[in-house]
């Protein structure tokens, strides 16, 4: 908890100016288009994806205001896309509260997470550069393929790790690196630095799902957040699952199991026993600390101070999250 405050103690001032944004970038819209942005809001999260911006840009200098709007536009863009999600999942709750789509239909809820994604679009034009726009736009683009890779996927008991990893890439680590590409780039950094960011980000996200994935099937609800084996109950294969399935004889005693394509609670129960025993948990660390280690060895690249110390401390404390 001490490092976790270290690290947004350095940004606090930019990282409340962020949150203050948030609550008004909708305030120009009608009064259920504001509710619902609102409520999505104050819907909490740990704010990733601005911290990731700001503390990028913090490794050029410690007065980092220019970064603050590209910030908030990566957020109303994961804001975006967790409405979008919650629509398509038919999902009731999001951490402990009702989703938008329960309180205000599925209709009103996807308009809603339009407007956030063309609200951080302006934002991005307004306050940003044209590469900065691209990036994110490109980063949007191979997100949502991702998405449609995984439903494709679900269920599919022949999947390999490599299909897995360039899943995970598009759906998450792009948009870290894009994150840390645009703050190093909206403070001014040259091409060969922000490259090194971007290479750092998109590694960070890797080792992070790769560990939010291993939570889902090792951890407790109430740690995770989420009810445990979501994803798999979902259809959703993930890095410790398909460990497991490598084995021909699980694989085939597994798909004896599905219904239509959707495990039952028995394939769930089977596939968790397995995943907690038969070394899923170890490997799948090991992937994520093996992720974590090659962004920490992008940030030699960068100019050695605070912000790039930050950033090491960033991997190391993902890295806690799995034990």
């Amino acid at each position: 908890m001490q490092v976790v405050e270290q690290l947004l103690g350095s940004i606090k001032p930019y990282l409340d100016d962020v949150e203050r944004r948030l609550r008004t970038a909708l305030d120009d819209s009608g009064p259920e288009t504001r509710d619902i942005a609102l409520h999505l809001v104050e819907g909490g999260g740990k704010r990733i994806r601005p911290i990731m911006t700001l503390l990028s840009a913090r490794v050029f200098g410690a007065e980092i205001s220019r970064a603050v709007p590209v910030a908030v536009a990566a957020e109303l863009i994961h804001m975006a896309t967790l409405v979008h999600d919650d629509v398509i999942d038919e999902a009731s709750t999001r951490r402990g509260r009702p989703t938008a789509n329960t309180r205000w239909g599925n209709h009103s809820s996807v308009l809603a997470g339009d407007c956030l994604l063309a609200r951080a679009l302006v934002l991005l034009v307004d306050d940003g550069t044209p590469e900065i726009v691209r990036i994110m736009s490109d980063m949007i683009l191979r997100m949502c393929d991702g998405e449609i890779q995984q439903k494709a996927s679900l269920g599919r008991l022949d999947q390999t790790e490599e299909e897995y990893f360039r899943r995970i890439e598009k759906k998450t680590a792009l948009f870290f690196a894009a994150c840390c590409r645009s703050g190093a780039l909206i403070q001014g950094a040259p091409a060969r630095h922000a490259q090194a960011l971007a290479e750092y980000g998109r590694n960070i996200g890797m080792a992070f799902q790769v560990v939010d994935d291993l939570l889902d099937v090792s951890g407790q609800a109430e740690v995770v957040g989420k009810p445990v084996a979501n994803d798999l109950a979902a259809g959703v294969l993930t890095l410790p699952v398909l460990y497991v399935l490598r084995d021909e004889t699980v694989r085939k005693r597994i798909a004896g199991m599905l219904n239509g394509g959707t495990f039952t609670r028995e394939a769930i129960e089977e596939i968790l026993g397995l995943v907690r025993r038969d070394g899923a948990i170890e490997y799948s660390r090991n992937v994520a600390v093996e992720f974590a280690r090659r962004a920490q060895e992008e940030l030699l690249a960068l100019p050695p101070g605070d912000g790039r110390d930050l950033l090491a401390t960033v991997a190391d404390e993902l890295l806690e999250r799995a034990y």
